[in-house]
């Protein structure tokens, strides 16, 4: 027979085990739910690439071959995308839409850390998570140029003018007018 103190080394020798354990089986479910966030997240990218092309076919009618879109603006029109709401002069978001606070954290910070339910997100953080998804997207549409103008949600694309030159587009960019954050 072991002596009571090895008895009780043991029990706690096993308790640490069930604590990696649980642990371990928590940051599995974490990981999970940021799969879901990376799932959705694809889904509304998709949904902004469209309507890139949208105002990119629309230039081009306006006999334009560069075209300067706001990746925050389109995002105002995608069904199920995260809202915004200001508060003290911040923009954080409000509403997740069709997804979860929690599964953008452990998408964009990991996890390791639990999610505090109510932990405030800034929504530029949202949307800086997201930007560079979406311009390798939009870069794969076939452009000749497509590049992010700095310090802005903004992708300049721009296309071969008709007769396939390399010269500057025959029109001006037109600036997506639309307010940004």
């Amino acid at each position: 027979p072991r002596p009571p103190a090895a008895a009780a080394m043991v029990t706690f020798a096993e308790s640490l085990t069930q604590i990696v354990l649980k642990a371990r089986r928590e940051e599995g479910q974490r990981k999970t739910q940021a799969q879901k966030w990376l799932d959705h997240e694809s889904k509304l990218l998709d949904e902004a690439v469209e309507a890139f092309k949208r105002r990119c076919m629309r230039a081009a009618e306006e006999e334009r071959c560069e075209a300067s879109i706001s990746f925050e603006v389109l995002t105002r029109d995608i069904a199920g995308f995260p809202t915004r709401v200001v508060t003290d002069s911040t923009h954080l978001v409000d509403s997740w839409g069709d997804g979860a606070a929690a599964w953008w954290f452990y998408a964009h910070r990991g996890t390791t850390s639990a999610w505090t339910p109510g932990q405030p997100v800034m929504f530029a953080e949202l949307l800086e998570s997201m930007m560079p998804k979406f311009v390798e997207k939009v870069h794969g549409l076939g452009f000749q140029k497509c590049t992010r103008i700095a310090g802005t949600w903004k992708v300049v694309a721009s296309w071969q003018p008709p007769g396939g030159g390399d010269g500057p587009p025959s029109k001006k960019i037109k600036a997506d007018t639309s307010t940004t954050a």
